[in-house]
């Protein structure tokens, strides 16, 4: 046999081999067994697949069959990363950018993210958008966060239709144009991403880009409220304080305030001080 067929038909069974182990690990931690998923995926990890290394840093981070370690999810990361995996480069991007067992680095996360993106990888895209859109990591730069905002909306991803939403309610790069972000927002919405459903109550509260219907805003607050969002738990507080909507409830208000406040979001702290003083 021709040497170099030889060694064509062993790297063939060695990926065979190795994809069989990874998703043998990927079935177990299906079932949640975080041990056996451990076993199969560490041992790939350590033989340079970057699938299992990817992995192996989930494992680490949310602490599932071991001890949480970000600092060891992110080296395992930066290997699956250095390889060219997306999903990699986007995990590692999110430690770096916030610091978690990493050094913090706004411009090396958006760099990660960029590469991820690059490859298609919707989340990242959402990420380097938002990250141009804010100036986090690079100049701010509204035409590059636009980019890669539609990039992301393209593939469905509904913190991308939020994010592109805020950029055409806000005119940020974009004509302002509501009727635009309220589409956008409610296909978010339709996807149950919290802030979307808020923001969509918001445009009905003020009748912007939709006829001004307090009932719809109510419905939709309520919806963002219930995901534990404290900005809709404070919104709607205050539509039940003011009697928009719904007939006047200060004790819906009231619990609506200290659930957000819980959650230390400041506005809904003031709202309950002023009960509190009356």
């Amino acid at each position: 046999m021709h040497r170099h067929f030889r060694i064509f038909i062993l790297l063939a069974f060695l990926s065979v081999t190795a994809r069989a182990g990874y998703d043998e690990g990927q079935a177990a931690y299906d079932k949640k067994d975080y041990a056996a998923a451990l076993k199969e995926w560490k041992s790939l990890a350590e033989k340079g697949n970057a699938r299992a290394q990817n992995s192996l840093g989930d494992l680490y981070a949310l602490g599932q069959g071991v001890a949480a370690d970000q600092a060891l999810a992110g080296q395992w990361y930066r290997k699956a990363a250095k390889q060219g995996l997306a999903a990699g480069q986007y995990n590692l991007g999110l430690l770096v950018e916030s610091g978690q067992g990493v050094k913090q680095d706004d411009a090396e996360a958006l760099s990660w993210y960029r590469k991820a993106a690059e490859q298609g990888y919707a989340k990242a895209q959402n990420r380097v958008a938002t990250m141009y859109a804010h100036g986090v990591g690079a100049a701010q730069d509204y035409a590059q966060a636009l980019v890669w905002y539609r990039k992301a909306e393209a593939q469905g991803l509904a913190d991308a239709e939020v994010g592109l939403g805020f950029m055409y309610a806000m005119g940020n790069g974009v004509e302002r144009d509501y009727a635009k972000a309220v589409a956008l927002y409610r296909k978010a919405a339709e996807q149950e991403q919290a802030v979307a459903e808020n923001m969509l109550g918001y445009m009905y509260a003020e009748g912007l880009g939709v006829p001004q219907d307090y009932t719809q805003a109510l419905a939709w607050r309520r919806k963002a409220a219930d995901q534990d969002l404290p900005q809709a738990q404070f919104d709607l507080g205050t539509m039940y304080e003011k009697g928009l909507g719904a007939k006047l409830d200060y004790v819906k208000a009231v619990e609506l305030y200290r659930r957000a406040a819980a959650q230390g979001f400041a506005p809904a702290k003031e709202s309950l001080e002023r009960f509190q003083a009356k």
